[in-house]
């Protein structure tokens, strides 16, 4: 089992990654994930330490000033959970802002190996867009009580 004092420390410098992150910074992550790291967000199901950090990339080419804040960290065992907050500014959306939670998993050696985001894109993103954001109004609206 590995040390519960560790897992805390590198979730800590996790967080903090996420509220410190920037193009030329995001490298620095490369200490506190496993090379098989597995990431899942609304978009994306990726593995390996190459492909989270274009995940990162591609955020910076499709909004502008995204930040995290990251409100609280949670344990459930070894597990973490990170509740945090986004914004960005983004071309058709404006000012742009999404809470979530992040599930974080850690290996043998107190390195997360697996991130997985959970936040609500139909509520956030995809009703805010033409066309699309109509249609998931009126199934949203079909759907409720």
């Amino acid at each position: 089992m590995t040390d519960r004092a560790e897992l805390e420390s590198t979730a800590r410098q996790y967080a903090l990654f996420f509220e410190n992150v920037t193009p030329e910074r995001i490298k620095e992550v490369h200490g506190l994930i496993s090379d098989d790291v597995h990431f899942i967000d609304p978009f994306n199901d990726v593995k390996g330490r190459e492909n989270f950090e274009k995940v990162f990339h591609k955020m910076y080419e499709d909004v502008q000033e995204p930040r995290f804040k990251i409100l609280d960290l949670a344990w459930s065992g070894d597990l973490c959970f990170m509740r945090w907050d986004f914004t960005c500014e983004q071309k058709h959306l404006g000012n742009w802002s999404v809470r979530g939670l992040t599930e974080v998993h850690f290996n043998a050696q107190s390195k997360v190996s697996a991130h997985y985001d959970y936040w609500d894109a139909s509520r956030h993103l995809y009703r805010k867009l033409p066309i699309v954001g109509s249609m998931i109004k009126w199934i949203a609206s079909r759907a409720a009580i």
